[in-house]
């Protein structure tokens, strides 16, 4: 083998784009299904938005981005970084939710055991 098998693929300008696009519609599947408290769907969409990053992260590092590029990739992380904002937000209020379902539930499990004793 040569040194060429060696060196990691490095993505074009328009891959790097492209793919910011992609996890920008990830983004905006999770934000819709996180709207609609549909975790699961979030939690699916969440995979492949994963999946895009790690692809991402053991590629771009090199890629060379015109200053048209490098816009766009800024403009599209603004608004990956605002989606993220609304999903945590959205997350930590079903989180508060379901902490009180549980408490809930415990308090009325207490009750009942002390009603059985």
């Amino acid at each position: 083998m040569g040194v060429r098998a060696y060196l990691k693929p490095v993505m074009e300008g328009t891959e790097v784009v492209a793919a910011y696009k992609r996890l920008l519609s990830f983004s905006a599947e999770m934000l819709t299904h996180a709207r609609e408290d549909d975790w699961t769907k979030l939690i699916d969409s969440e995979v492949a938005y994963v999946r895009e990053v790690e692809r991402l992260q053991q590629h771009e590092l090199d890629a060379m981005l015109t200053e048209h590029q490098q816009q766009q990739k800024l403009q599209l992380l603004a608004t990956l970084l605002q989606q993220d904002q609304e999903i945590r937000e959205r997350l930590t209020q079903r989180r508060s939710e379901l902490e009180k379902m549980l408490s809930a539930a415990s308090k009325k499990r207490k009750v009942d055991n002390a009603y059985l004793s």
